[in-house]
C-alpha cells in the first residue's frame, strides 16, 4: 500500500463548500491531502459579513486578502487590511475580521495543522441544515458548543 500524498491541481470551484450565514466558504484542501499539514479555504464575504471575536489553541492561521476590504481585530491591534495583506495568527491569538465593503470580499485562510477547522465548518453548516429540518423545527444551531468540541472561543 502506497501512502504517498498524491500531486492534486485544484481548478477555480473545485473543492467542498459550505454557506454558513452570507458566507461561502469552499474548503480547496484539507488534511486528507496533506498529511494532517494545513487546510486551504476560500471565503467569499459580501460587506458587513466575518467572524467575531474569537482564539483557538490548537491550530495557527494566515489570511491572505484577495478581494475588498477588511477590519481585522489582531489580540490588541486594529487593522485595515486590503488586497496583497496577508496576517498571521499564531494559535491561542484572539482575532476577528469583518469584510468592510463597498465590495465583497475574498480571502484565502491557511489553518495548520489542518482538519480542525475545516471539520469545525462542516459540523455548524450541518447544523444549520439539520435545525431546519421537519423533525427540529425551530432548533437553533449552538456555534459556541459546536466551536467549544474543537477548541475554540468566541469572546465576544
Amino acid at each position: 500500500m502506497n501512502n504517498a500524498v498524491q500531486p492534486k491541481h485544484f481548478l477555480p470551484g473545485d473543492g467542498k463548500v459550505y454557506k454558513i450565514g452570507r458566507m461561502t466558504m469552499t474548503f480547496k484542501t484539507t488534511a486528507e491531502h496533506n498529511r494532517d499539514a494545513y487546510t486551504l479555504c476560500e471565503a467569499i464575504e459580501p460587506p458587513a459579513s466575518g467572524a467575531g471575536l474569537h482564539r483557538h489553541p490548537t491550530y495557527d492561521e494566515t489570511f491572505i486578502i484577495c478581494e475588498g476590504h477588511y477590519e481585522f481585530q489582531l489580540d490588541e491591534k486594529m487593522l485595515n487590511l486590503d488586497p496583497g495583506d496577508v496576517v498571521f495568527v499564531p494559535r491561542g491569538t484572539p482575532h476577528s475580521f469583518m469584510s468592510i465593503g463597498p465590495e465583497t470580499g475574498r480571502q484565502l485562510i491557511i489553518s495548520s495543522p489542518g482538519g480542525i477547522f475545516d471539520a469545525f465548518i462542516a459540523e455548524v453548516a450541518t447544523s444549520m441544515v439539520d435545525s431546519g429540518s421537519p423533525s427540529r423545527p425551530g432548533a437553533a444551531t449552538d456555534f459556541r458548543a459546536i466551536a467549544a468540541k474543537y477548541g475554540m472561543e468566541f469572546l465576544s
